[in-house]
């Protein structure tokens, strides 16, 4: 516990963010045609959306980043 006193946390670096252009290549180059996952979403509702979905994803990508936080996503109970 005496190594981690002093501790915190790497720096912010612009090397580890996740910038528009980032996000819109990784949605471009999923594949179509896969089945949606627990939220429902499909690669073609990424694809086809509102431009505007990748300023916001990329907002929140960087800000789960920089907090060290994934939201949890609750399980579906059947």
């Amino acid at each position: 516990m005496q190594m981690r006193a002093g501790y915190c946390g790497r720096p912010d670096d612009a090397r580890y963010c996740f910038d528009v252009e980032l996000v819109e290549n990784v949605i471009f180059n999923l594949k179509r045609g896969k089945a949606a996952g627990l939220d429902g979403i499909t690669a073609e509702h990424l694809r086809f959306s509102h431009c505007l979905l990748l300023c916001v994803l990329s907002k929140l990508y960087n800000f789960m980043l920089r907090l060290a936080y994934v939201p949890h996503y609750p399980t579906l109970s059947l």
